[in-house]
Order: structure tokens, then sequence, then C-alpha cells
């Protein structure tokens, strides 16, 4: 008897360690952070075209009839090589203003995959680098890729809560809050130039981090879009209003009374402020936060 119930209760302790429920999990404490997914490259349809043109080694190899090995043709959605065209599949941004081209192939039945990284150099020169390494090429076609820029323009406009792109029948919408990395993606194309980036650590409302294009300076904070300031003519309003436009061009789009203030002779009116010179001109012009000293 004795045995008996010792082997029971030895079976009854087995079962009762196997039927035993997990220990609770405190996910308040001490549970691994996991990290944030990467953000997916942005996919664009065709390839800048500020890379579009004719490009070669130097200028006696652009002059080169026929053109040698190492002649460049890039397309809007196709590349040449040499004498070999080069299908192009997939075309994703980079870091500063750079963009990889995915191209598949085939040569003599064996299906061949690369990928080129296109890259404006110093001077308008062209960096590729590729499975052969990294080379420089020169354009051969100024004229040709100035035309190509044209026909793919995008018009930046200015707008009191952030900025606006029209590209043929259509307009997009770029307000503040927007991610940093959409805006200096349009900026660049609408501009075909990359910008010169600073921060401003002195800033009452935080730092700010710019990027500087000839015709506009954009401001973001925490990695998002909160503020342009404009830098000479050429970008206006809807309206027409911008730098060099006359008094009355601004008092018939918005009701912007004018103020002495420590700037000059300033006006603001729904986010969009600016001044004007003795003789009326707008000599300045920004929207959101661009810590102009006062």
């Amino acid at each position: 008897m004795r045995r008996w119930t010792i082997g029971m209760l030895a079976l009854l302790a087995g079962c009762g360690q196997a039927d035993e429920p997990d220990a609770l999990v405190n996910l308040s404490q001490d549970d691994p952070i996991l990290p944030l997914p990467s953000p997916t490259p942005e996919t664009l349809v065709t390839i800048p075209t500020r890379f579009v043109g004719t490009w070669d080694s130097d200028g006696a190899a652009c002059a080169a009839d026929p053109a040698g090995a190492n002649r460049l043709v890039v397309a809007a959605n196709a590349m040449r090589i040499g004498d070999r065209g080069v299908p192009v599949r997939g075309i994703t941004l980079a870091d500063a203003g750079a963009v990889d081209i995915d191209t598949v192939g085939d040569r003599s039945g064996i299906t061949e995959q690369h990928r080129y990284r296109l890259a404006l150099g110093q001077g308008g020169t062209l960096d590729m680098n590729g499975d052969a390494g990294p080379v420089r090429r020169v354009r051969c076609d100024a004229p040709a890729g100035a035309e190509a820029a044209a026909r793919n323009a995008i018009a930046l406009n200015l707008a009191p809560d952030g900025l606006q792109t029209v590209a043929g029948a259509s307009s997009r919408a770029l307000p503040f809050g927007t991610p940093s990395e959409v805006v200096l993606r349009v900026v660049e194309a609408a501009t075909q130039t990359l910008p010169e980036r600073s921060r401003n650590a002195d800033c009452g409302e935080g730092p700010l981090d710019i990027a500087t294009y000839p015709k506009i300076a954009v401001y973001f904070q925490e990695g998002r879009f909160v503020g342009w300031s404009a830098r000479g003519r050429g970008l206006t309003t809807m309206s027409g209003v911008g730098i060099g436009a006359k008094r009355a061009t601004v008092d018939s789009s918005i009701d912007a009374p004018v103020e002495e203030t420590s700037l000059g002779r300033e006006f603001s009116s729904g986010g969009l402020s600016g001044t004007y010179d003795a003789k009326d001109n707008v000599t300045a012009l920004w929207a959101g936060s661009t810590c102009i000293a006062r």
C-alpha cells in the first residue's frame, strides 16, 4: 500500500508539472524593443532628367565617331553602355540625390542582373558605380540635356502652408509637416540642382536643418518640412507673389497690412511674410519656421 501511494504521488506530481501554465510575461518591463523597419526607398517611374543625356570619358571621346566603349547614353527609362543596350527594370532614389538603376538583360542565353548607381559630381560630371567599380563621365550634350530637363520640368510654387508643384496637368501639395526626404527629392527634381546642407542650432523654436538651393532655402526640424524662404527672383506663389513683385500684386491676392519692424517694411498674411523696399518691391519672402533674426 505504501509503495502504491508513493507511486501515485509521483505520478500526480509529474502531471502537475506538465500541465503547469507558463509564467506570465510582463510586457511593460524589460521587454526588448524591436527596431522600427527601415523606410522603403522611393521608387521612380523614370530616371531623373538631371542624368538624362550622353556622357563619355572626356571631350575627345565625346567628339569621337563612332563612339567608344566608354560612351554612356541615359534616357528616361533606358541606358546604353558602349554599343550595348541596358534594359532598365527598376529605379530607386538613393542618398544625396543619387539613383540606383536595376537592370535585367539576356546575353547569350544567360540572364544578367546589375545595379548601377548614378550621382552628379563636381562640375556637372556623372559618377557611375557598377560591377566594374566607380567611373566618372563628362556630359557630351549639355544643350540636349537641358532640353530634356525642360520637357520634363516640374514647376515649383511657393505657398503660405508649404510648397506646390505642377507637372503638366497634375499638381501636388507639399504642406509643412511633410517628411524631409520627400520634399528634398521634389525640390531637387524641380530645380535640377543639389542643395548645400547646413544647420542652425540657435533658433528659438529649436535647431533647424537647412537645404539651400539657388532660388530657395528649405527648412526642416526633426525630419519634417517646417519652412521656406525665397532667394532672389524666379519662384512665386500661384498668384505671382515673389521676390521683385510689386505691392499691387501682393495686395491683389492677399490682405497683407504693412508694419515697420526691425526687418523694415514688413507684411504678413495667412502664414506668408515678406518685406518691401522703398519702391514697394518685394525684397524678401518666407513662410513657416525660418529662424529670421530680428
